[in-house]
């Protein structure tokens, strides 16, 4: 009877695995991960003694998420991190481009660190020994980690004051310098690249994700505090964003000719922070030093996790109590973690966007701690200590670094002083 209810937990385990890889990474990758398994006994077989020769030289092939940017920019980084820093046993770690890859050229920046094998020779070589589990390094939990602590934050507060991994290359900077000029700004300019997410990126799973987006034009106010301060904004993305309107020292760049792969990677590495929303691109940004200010957070648990990054998240309106959720409500129940479109509407919550105040307050933070005059009283130190202590391992952020915006705490200090009932 004990034998029969693991083998049904085992079972559901497994089930659960392939639910969420298929809402997660879509239902054609799981096709063609099963048609690679189906149709490989023989490949199998062929490569099972060299197989057994590179798990004794300790070679792990990566299970990188590269078909999205953030994975690319995240799950490299912290894997190379926790190997400096001895967080992990130490490997030869192989990342094989097998599948596509959301930005080739910032893959080649991963070379230093990694073994990264692009050529269609090496891939057909490699891919078979991806058929063993024990030469596959899973390391999507710096990232995914549904319904978990993603490992990021502890990764990060144990790196401390240490550089980033990657610095641009000097080509790129030449290169990138002289592409800004074409866009018309001048050589000594400073820039800031926005992103807001939206739903035309990837249109097969936008039902899943399209929680996570917000309307680029409740940016209009932080991009006039931007270009007042004498700075420029790029707005990244591609074609299939919705056209911002012109505005002096905004560069449309997701509609731009002259985007690059190798651009955005100049732009997000070189700007002066990331002005962004629950998307992956601000990652690269990450990975370089180059701090965050992110907005439209959600799930509530997700926060940036660089020392000098901040963020907001949406506000969850209750249409059962027509009211909006108190902190302490959302991060005592399972709703703190929800990462698909459909778990808020079977719970009736409707996340809102930040206004277009709030993403201009966070700005105005962002700016003064940059130059320095920035400054937090009593309170403000008391309202983020109570915000921080929200998180529970478990969370996704639990252990950031990260601050909550000092303005939008102030604003809805009572949506963080409420108590509730459900907690007690």
């Amino acid at each position: 009877m004990h034998s029969d209810m693991n083998q049904l937990s085992r079972v559901q385990q497994i089930k659960t695995r392939i639910a969420n890889s298929i809402r997660y990474r879509g239902f054609s990758w799981f096709l063609r991960r099963a048609a690679f398994r189906l149709f490989s006994p023989p490949l199998w077989l062929l490569y099972w003694l060299p197989s057994w020769f590179l798990y004794l030289a300790r070679v792990r092939f990566l299970d990188v998420f590269m078909e999205r940017i953030g994975h690319l920019a995240m799950e490299p980084d912290c894997y190379i991190k926790e190997g400096i820093l001895g967080m992990r046993p130490q490997y030869f770690g192989v990342l094989l481009a097998a599948r596509p890859v959301a930005n080739r050229h910032f893959l080649n920046y991963w070379r230093k660190h990694i073994r990264v094998v692009t050529s269609p020779i090496g891939r057909t070589l490699l891919s078979p020994f991806l058929l063993y589990k024990r030469l596959r390094l899973d390391i999507s939990h710096y990232a995914v980690a549904i319904d978990m602590t993603a490992a990021y934050a502890a990764v990060e507060t144990s790196w401390g004051d240490r550089p980033p991994l990657l610095q641009l290359s000097e080509a790129d900077k030449r290169r990138g310098r002289a592409c800004l000029e074409k866009l018309g700004m001048p050589p000594d300019a400073w820039f800031v690249c926005l992103h807001s997410r939206e739903g035309g990126y990837s249109p097969h799973d936008e039902m899943i994700h399209s929680y996570r987006n917000c309307d680029i034009r409740s940016y209009s106010s932080a991009i006039k505090a931007i270009t007042g301060k004498g700075g420029w904004c790029i707005r990244m993305g591609d074609a299939s964003m919705s056209k911002l309107p012109a505005m002096e020292h905004l560069i449309d760049y997701a509609h731009s000719d002259l985007k690059h792969d190798w651009m955005d990677v100049f732009l997000c590495a070189s700007c002066r922070f990331f002005l962004g929303s629950n998307s992956g691109l601000s990652w690269v940004s990450t990975v370089f030093g180059v701090p965050s200010a992110l907005t439209n957070l959600v799930p509530v648990s997700v926060m940036p996790f660089g020392k000098m990054d901040i963020g907001i998240p949406k506000l969850h309106w209750s249409q059962d109590e027509n009211r909006y959720l108190s902190f302490e409500e959302i991060f005592c129940s399972p709703v703190a973690n929800y990462r698909f479109a459909s778990q808020y509407k079977d719970a009736r919550i409707q996340v809102i966007e930040n206004t277009e105040e709030d993403i201009r307050d966070l700005i105005d933070e962002m700016l003064q701690i940059l130059e320095g005059s920035g400054f937090y009283t009593q309170e403000d130190e008391r309202l983020q200590q109570r915000y921080k202590e929200f998180f529970k391992q478990g969370h996704y952020s639990f252990g950031t670094r990260a601050r909550i915006g000092r303005d939008f705490i102030r604003k809805y200090s009572y949506l963080i002083d409420r108590k509730s009932q459900v907690c007690t």
